[in-house]
């Protein structure tokens, strides 16, 4: 496509040393690729990557790159795995590992060109693995970044990745703060976790290093996508849990979200509403199933994901697909395979907290949200894994929410965050003004709404091309505080699964 020509022409243009930050599902890899390709003669190529994304970069070479066997690329599976670095073409490292041979294995081999896949990973300036990660930038002659959340994250997490591609640029990384990050001091030192100058950062990194472009700049030569917000029946939800519901809900009205105890309290309710939730949802997959689509259904807590596999195992004629955190990075990559090339298999069950990342499942045109998450950035991700480069259609992205439930709350919270980045220009995305359904009751309605929501360019019907997503709460006529933007930054920032989780309350 012309944009992903211009972004390899962007970073030979500054010498193999860029930040690619284009928007989720522009073709990062294949760019990076090329770029990487016209420094061939100076191989062997190192990609580090997160950890369930390795064997993803490898079947990107083997499509993009032909010229590279097999063989000639090699998996670091662990630390002790060091015997196939030697000889190899292209090493792909995941974060965690590359930390652990940053003194030894990857110090005595110098490896002049780099990829960093989700550079936003090397976010913290004083953790090891950063210092390792930027110390491998800052060592070889190409170094090409990463990222589709530049924006997504306070500007000192920034400073690592754009420090380490030219140390030059904002020198010392108090200077950084004091200009970008309205630095407070305190009794407790100094607090870099502010947002200031923002047009004035971005500027600079446009004319040094950074390329990005989001889809709405390229929508000409993208899909389209089309968001829904789906009313689940009331009547569908236990009465035992409505009960709950209503209880939670009247506690939720008099107390100030913004406090650790209301958080506590938004979390638990936000377990309930799954559970409560489930057979609801189950009701309104079973007319898509019948209708033999492939769809992405995503969910967030286990017992959610539970009920929906155990909903779909009881349909004998249904092959669904399954990824969360306890699946291995083989296994993921083979289910994603499955999904994508065998048209027997309908459905794939995913975790959002998961799968949002490192997953390209075009072959489905309907993603599916059984639940919410609070941060957009993650649900905008997960949305993209079926709208991206190699999708044919229209993309429908249907939020599956129930009245009466923390989708209240949390709802309101995502289209906020998203409102207020759009005013500073920080993000084109948008779940104001979606189409709004109310899921039927019959089997009958839904079949017919079924068929509505999915329809399919190739059969040359006449019904109306859908419309674009349009991007509101850009009115520049409302102010928007540093504070309110570093807030919704700070929500919308990128969720390290080796560092954030925890994987006894989270799949």
């Amino acid at each position: 496509m012309p944009f992903q020509k211009e972004g390899i022409e962007f970073g030979i243009q500054k010498k193999g040393r860029i930040l690619l930050a284009d928007d989720m599902g522009l073709g990062k890899t294949i760019q990076s690729l090329g770029i990487a390709l016209y420094y061939r003669d100076e191989w062997p190529l190192l990609i580090v990557c997160p950890s369930s994304m390795r064997y993803t970069w490898v079947e990107s070479i083997l499509r993009w790159v032909p010229s590279v066997p097999r063989d000639k690329i090699h998996v670091v599976t662990g630390g002790k795995d060091t015997d196939g670095i030697e000889g190899a073409d292209i090493v792909i490292y995941s974060y965690n590992v590359m930390a652990s041979h940053a003194n030894t294995v990857l110090k005595a081999k110098r490896f002049r060109v780099v990829i960093m896949d989700e550079s936003h990973f090397l976010k913290s300036y004083k953790s090891n693995r950063s210092k390792a990660g930027t110390d491998i930038i800052k060592r070889a002659l190409r170094s090409i970044l990463l990222t589709g959340t530049p924006a997504l994250s306070r500007p000192i997490e920034l400073y690592p990745q754009v420090s380490a591609l030219d140390s030059g640029m904002f020198g010392h990384v108090h200077n950084f703060a004091i200009r970008y990050c309205d630095a407070k001091e305190s009794s407790w030192g100094w607090n870099y976790n502010g947002c200031s100058n923002s047009k004035e950062l971005q500027l600079i990194l446009e004319e040094r290093c950074m390329i990005r472009r989001m889809k709405s700049q390229v929508l000409s030569q993208l899909p389209e996508k089309r968001r829904q917000k789906v009313t689940l029946d009331p009547q569908k939800l236990p009465s035992s849990s409505s009960k709950e519901m209503k209880a939670c809900a009247k506690l939720m009205k008099h107390v100030n979200l913004n406090t650790v105890e209301s958080h506590g309290q938004l979390m638990w309710y936000f377990q309930q509403t799954g559970k409560a939730k489930v057979k609801a949802v189950c009701d309104y997959l079973e007319d898509l199933v019948e209708a033999e689509k492939k769809f992405l259904c995503f969910a967030h807590h286990s017992d959610v994901l539970d009920g929906i596999c155990e909903f779909l195992a009881s349909k004998k004629h249904v092959k669904y697909v399954r990824i969360d955190g306890s699946t291995s990075a083989v296994e993921r990559q083979n289910r994603m395979n499955l999904f994508q090339y065998d048209e027997r298999v309908l459905v794939a069950v995913l975790s959002i907290t998961a799968c949002n990342a490192g997953i390209t499942m075009t072959s489905a045109q309907l993603v599916v949200f059984a639940e919410l998450y609070w941060n957009p950035g993650i649900l905008i991700q997960a949305e993209d894994r079926a709208h991206r480069i190699g999708q044919l259609d229209c993309v429908i992205v249907q939020y599956l929410l129930a009245q009466g439930t923390a989708d209240d709350y949390i709802w309101p919270m995502i289209e906020k965050k998203l409102k207020v980045l759009a005013r500073v220009g920080l993000s084109d995305q948008n779940f104001s003004g979606m189409q709004e359904t109310q899921a039927a009751s019959s089997k009958t309605n839904q079949s017919k709404m079924t068929d509505h929501l999915l329809p399919s360019r190739a059969e040359g019907s006449n019904q109306e091309e859908p419309s674009r997503a349009k991007v509101e709460g850009s009115n520049q006529e409302e102010s928007v505080s540093d504070q309110e933007v570093a807030a919704a930054l700070v929500d919308m920032s990128g969720i390290d699964w080796n560092e954030d989780l925890d994987l006894e309350d989270f799949t």
